[in-house]
């Protein structure tokens, strides 16, 4: 991560990024492709009470929260799910792109931050991303809590639209860790291979809940862990998946499924758009 005077830094969020269009008379609310989000998340109809301005385009992170902080997987139960939700989301804005009618692209990243401070009023659901100017206690401190990482920004440069990589926005990720259950074990003939990981989810208000399947894993664990992993398998087996989503079937690959009655803690780096866990690998296995 650069420690340069010239470099402010930020929480990176776990959430999805989220561009908010008012042109004075219509909000849109895009994602990262684009798509139209705006019927999703009637909360954010506030924003045009909240910025002094005829027009403006904001660009930010949506984020929900679980234990206190962000967390992809619940953001991604809300997009899937009604808007009106009781899953809360929050819009952490982090730049102001047009305002009354002017572009501010080319503008120096400083300029857009005082702007957007003086713009933007404070409101439950909608803040302002805070700026550091000490990236290393930063990462330090966003490590103890569990969250995604940094991202160090360069002041005096402009916004870069687009999908490409631009060299004035540096991310720092960490790694995540997250307790998920044992739901099946993969067996290439009879060996052992990787463990099948699921996570509750909750599916009403009466408390009860799903497993959602959300990857293998082998990763972390020794010959002789998955063995034993196997033996115990085959005391607690299960006739059918205990998974709402299992996974397909692979050639050459049996599942033996179990009973989810055991967790693991596992580190990953972030979560797919499709709700699976990316370089996923054990950090400890419970007795």
């Amino acid at each position: 991560m650069p420690q340069e005077p010239s470099c402010v830094y930020q929480v990176k969020w776990d959430g999805m990024r989220l561009l908010a269009y008012w042109d004075g008379v219509k909000l849109l609310l895009q994602g990262k492709s684009l798509k139209d989000k705006t019927a999703s998340y009637p909360e954010l109809a506030v924003l045009p009470e909240l910025v002094k301005g005829q027009s403006f385009l904001l660009d930010g992170e949506l984020i929900s929260l679980k234990g206190g902080k962000p967390c992809f997987f619940t953001l991604m139960q809300r997009e899937n799910s009604s808007p009106f939700s009781r899953i809360p989301v929050y819009y952490m804005v982090f730049d102001l792109l047009l305002l009354d009618g002017t572009w501010l692209l080319e503008r120096p990243w400083e300029a857009r931050q005082e702007l957007l401070q003086n713009s933007l009023e404070k409101h439950d659901l909608v803040s302002v991303t805070k700026n550091y100017a000490d990236g290393k206690n930063l990462l330090e401190a966003v490590a103890e809590r569990g969250m995604e990482g940094v991202v160090t920004k360069k002041r005096g440069t402009p916004y870069v639209p687009g999908p490409r990589k631009s060299s004035y926005w540096i991310k720092t990720k960490l790694q995540q860790t997250l307790e998920a259950c044992v739901g099946g074990i993969y067996l290439k003939g009879k060996k052992p291979i990787s463990l099948l990981l699921g996570v509750e989810e909750n599916s009403g208000g009466d408390g009860a809940g799903k497993v959602r399947y959300i990857g293998s894993v082998s990763s972390g664990l020794t010959e002789t862990e998955l063995d034993l992993w196997l033996q115990w398998g085959l005391e607690n087996s299960s006739d059918y998946p205990l998974f709402f989503n299992p996974p397909p079937k692979q050639p050459g690959r049996n599942i033996l499924w179990v009973k989810p009655v055991r967790r693991v803690q596992v580190l990953f780096s972030e979560w797919t758009p499709g709700l699976k866990l990316r370089s996923p690998r054990i950090k400890h296995c419970p007795a």
